[in-house]
């Protein structure tokens, strides 16, 4: 099943996503890129200390965390992309991420482009596995160090926010690994504490008062 997606700018000139189907849109409408730059990137990978890594994604959408993560790592990463609604090829060829970068598009059309269920080397140092799956039925032997949780709000997606996901992904983690998300709402914040999460509630990318980074224990 693919949603029907139209194309916005956000504040920042990069494309986002809206999907009428939930009212909502893949990105920030502050700006794509500097949201997924703050929460993944600066506030996930960049903290993790340019070490070796495996790195679950809940909500591979457009690509742009998977990009942008191949785009400012150097250590090898094998990465998880969880996506049961992948976006259209003429929606992926015409986002404006590389442009508004002034990068190329050649490693975002290959991550795009390259087959599902299969470990897919992009680079020397960077291996994609991308699953068309929910991650209500997603089951693995593999632990990570990195969850980028980056499913549609819990007021559009509520399923996705259950106690038993985030339990489900407390236990995908490995010791010291740990969750980041835009998502700071109370109920949140309550439902990863009692799993046995330990938060760190930061400061949230533009249009955001929070965001959160939860660590196994």
């Amino acid at each position: 099943m693919q949603l029907n997606c139209n194309f916005i700018i956000t504040k920042d000139g990069s494309h986002s996503l809206y999907v009428k189907e939930i009212n909502e849109t893949y990105h920030s409408i502050h700006g794509s890129l500097q949201e997924s730059m703050h929460v993944f990137i600066r506030n996930g990978i960049k903290y993790y200390s340019n070490k070796d890594i495996k790195i679950l994604e809940v909500g591979f959408g457009t690509g742009l965390n998977t990009w942008l993560t191949l785009e400012n790592y150097n250590n090898k990463i094998y990465y998880v992309a969880l996506e049961p609604h992948p976006i259209k090829k003429e929606i992926y060829e015409n986002l404006n991420f590389h442009k508004i970068t002034k990068s190329e598009n050649t490693n975002f059309v290959k991550i795009h482009n390259c087959k599902w269920e299969e470990d897919i080397k992009i680079g020397a140092n960077f291996c994609l596995h991308k699953k068309k799956i929910k991650i209500e039925d997603f089951s693995t032997n593999t632990k990570f160090d990195i969850i980028y949780f980056d499913a549609f709000a819990p007021e559009k997606q509520p399923e996705i926010w259950d106690s038993k996901i985030l339990e489900k992904c407390y236990n995908l983690l490995n010791d010291n690994g740990f969750l980041v998300t835009y998502c700071a709402k109370g109920i949140i914040k309550r439902r990863l504490k009692d799993i046995g999460f330990k938060l760190e509630v930061l400061n949230g990318p533009i249009g955001k008062r929070e965001m959160i980074r939860a660590s196994q224990k």
